[in-house]
């Protein structure tokens, strides 16, 4: 079994009192497609990548729910990872969240999908 640093720990403890906190504050559908739990399973998904901004991982604004990829569909936890992202109803409010947070960021992402 792998030893976890007590820095990734911490960082994993304070991860999910924010999943909980969403959890009860939000809505349980997808953000991307809108389907409900219980029609597709959720996923909590980082709009800015935790590997990116690791000052954003536990941010309530940097993580939404997306939908994962049941057996032929492609969910859009997986569509958000990809080129596909602009497919997505989210894409226009996650972009201005990156673009308030990461304007680099924003550049690249844009700059893909053009």
């Amino acid at each position: 079994m792998r030893k976890i640093s007590n820095k990734q720990r911490e960082i994993r403890r304070k991860l999910n009192k924010v999943y909980s906190q969403i959890s009860y504050e939000r809505g349980h559908y997808c953000e991307g497609c809108g389907k409900a739990e219980g029609d597709v399973p959720l996923s909590h998904s980082h709009i800015i990548p935790r590997s990116r901004r690791t000052d954003l991982i536990c941010e309530k604004d940097n993580i939404q729910y997306l939908c994962l990829s049941m057996g032929e569909r492609k969910g859009c936890h997986e569509m958000w990872e990809s080129r596909d992202k602009s497919k997505l109803l989210c894409y226009h409010k996650n972009l201005e969240y990156i673009l308030q947070e990461d304007t680099e960021y924003y550049f690249l992402i844009t700059e893909l999908n053009a």
